[in-house]
């Protein structure tokens, strides 16, 4: 069997680079998963992106937030979270709306379009990971979350 550039450039990382390996399979499995929600939106009609759906989620967690917190929350930079925002809004899912304690900020909201599109999303995400997460068991699972979570603290 003939391998592809790909196969022996991960061949070549797992055995000389271990450390490299996680950073490019990780990178690898995000992306796949941003390209299939980007897909499985478009598929059923839903404008958004896998990025925009993190913020509509994490305000159907917890709505009327500073744009500072929705940007920590979904660990995005400021001209992201705002570029994001503005697309929203623009298409009525998210209302800024001037904090009544604090007249220097906003307090972002989902609007009822938005409260409606997330529910439509939220179908496709838990359809795709469903699929994404086929063939684990639980404890994979956990072990998976455990490893990423604990990746991610140390590089916070």
């Amino acid at each position: 069997m003939v391998s592809s550039p790909a196969t022996s450039f991960m061949d070549e990382l797992l055995l000389n680079d271990k450390e490299l390996l996680f950073g490019v399979i990780s990178g690898k499995v995000s992306t796949a998963i941003n390209r299939k929600l980007y897909h499985d939106f478009r598929a059923n009609d839903i404008t958004l992106t896998p990025e925009q759906w993190v913020v509509l989620q994490s305000l159907a967690f917890k709505d009327g937030i500073t744009q500072q917190e929705l940007a920590t929350f979904t660990f995005k930079d400021k001209p992201s979270i705002t570029r994001l925002l503005d697309n929203l809004e623009k298409h009525s899912l998210i209302a800024r709306l001037a904090d009544k304690l604090d007249k220097r900020s906003n307090l972002i909201h989902i609007t009822k379009a938005g409260i409606a599109m997330h529910q439509r999303a939220k179908a496709i995400v838990l359809n795709s990971m469903k699929e994404a997460l086929n063939g684990l068991s639980e404890e994979d699972i956990r072990t998976g979350e455990h490893l990423l979570k604990k990746i991610f603290k140390n590089l916070s």
